[in-house]
């Protein structure tokens, strides 16, 4: 094999676009917008048909997270004893008190940290209802100020 059919070997390589199709084997990562294999994506619960349900994250974002807030919560102190959430108000006592019906909103310990996802910086203390809340509107004040609009009418 001469050195013009190696390099026209070696060439035709890159000439081979291989295109990551989305299916049941690729998912693309809501964090850093990467389509992966589906095995980069932790199993979060198995259906009763067998097939598994996969978080939206991959397990690599998903680690540098956990690592983010871990460092905060290090760095941050537990809110004082007489602390109420800044948004609806409870105490401590309010919260042990107040049950759920099916007891999942309190299921993650009574204070949550809540951070901007963007600078990575601690914003305060939240229950875990209010800290959901802010999720669910993606924190983006446009959401709260429609969702505040929606309820003044």
């Amino acid at each position: 094999m001469g050195r013009d059919t190696l390099m026209t070997d070696q060439l035709d390589l890159f000439n081979n676009n291989k295109s990551i199709k989305l299916g049941d084997e690729n998912k693309l990562c809501i964090k850093c917008n990467n389509v992966k294999p589906i095995t980069s994506f932790t199993a979060n619960w198995h259906r009763a048909d067998g097939s598994t349900s996969r978080g939206n994250k991959c397990k690599e974002c998903t680690t540098s997270e956990s690592y983010i807030l871990r460092k905060l919560k290090e760095s941050t102190p537990p809110p004082p004893d007489n602390y109420c959430c800044p948004i609806c108000n409870i105490s401590l006592e309010g919260l042990k008190n107040k049950i759920d019906a099916d007891n999942k909103a309190y299921n993650r310990g009574v204070w949550v940290l809540d951070h901007d996802h963007e600078t990575k910086k601690f914003r305060g203390w939240l229950c875990n209802k209010c800290n959901s809340a802010l999720g669910w509107l993606n924190d983006d004040i446009n959401y709260v100020r429609r969702a505040l609009n929606y309820l003044e009418n």
